[in-house]
C-alpha cells in the first residue's frame, strides 16, 4: 500500500471515528454542540498531524530522500476523479438541504384582511423566528453534508488505488 493511499484510508477512518459521536451528540443535544465541536477539531487534527509524521517517517522512501515524493499524474488524476465526485455529492447535499430547509420552515399564515388594517404591519416588516435549536439543527445538518462529501473524496481515492492495485 503506497503513501497517500495509507493518509486516505486514515482520513477517513478518522472522520468517520471522529464525528459519528460528534453527529450522534449534536444532534440530541443541538446547543451544546460548540464545546464537542471544538473538542472533535482538535482530535481530528491530533489524529491527522500525528499519523502523517508516523506515516513519513516510516515510508522507506521518504526517509532516504528526505521529502514527500511529488504527485505524478496518475496521483493528480485520482485526485482530480475523486474531488470531482466530492463535489457533485456535496452540491446534491446542499441543494437537498436548502429545499428542505425552505419546505420545512414553520411559515404562519397572515390574513390580507389583518394586513389592510390601519395600523398594521407591512408583509415586509413581520417579524420571523426560527429557534436556536432549529438553527443549529439545520447548520449540523450543512455539516454533515460536507463531512460526507469528504468521506466521498477519501473513498473514491481508495477504491482507485485498490483499482489499480488489484489490476
Amino acid at each position: 500500500m503506497g503513501f497517500r493511499e495509507k493518509n486516505a484510508w486514515f482520513c477517513g477512518v478518522c472522520i468517520l471515528l471522529i464525528f459519528i459521536p460528534y453527529f450522534y451528540f449534536s444532534f440530541q443535544y443541538p446547543v451544546e454542540h460548540v464545546s464537542v465541536f471544538l473538542i472533535a477539531v482538535v482530535g481530528l487534527v491530533v489524529l491527522l498531524a500525528g499519523f502523517h509524521a508516523t506515516n513519513s517517517i516510516a515510508s522507506k522512501s521518504i526517509r532516504e530522500a528526505g521529502d514527500v515524493p511529488q504527485a505524478d499524474e496518475l496521483d493528480k488524476l485520482l485526485e482530480l476523479r475523486a474531488s470531482k465526485w466530492a463535489g457533485i455529492v456535496l452540491a446534491a447535499l446542499v441543494l437537498v438541504w436548502s429545499m428542505v430547509a425552505m419546505l420545512s420552515v414553520p411559515i404562519e399564515g397572515v390574513s390580507q384582511a389583518t394586513l389592510q388594517q390601519p395600523g398594521a404591519a407591512a408583509l415586509n416588516e413581520l417579524d420571523f423566528t426560527i429557534s436556536a435549536t432549529q438553527a443549529l439543527f439545520w447548520i449540523n445538518l450543512m455539516f454533515a453534508g460536507f463531512v460526507i462529501s469528504n468521506l466521498v473524496y477519501y473513498g473514491r481515492l481508495i477504491a482507485s488505488y485498490r483499482g489499480f492495485a488489484n489490476g
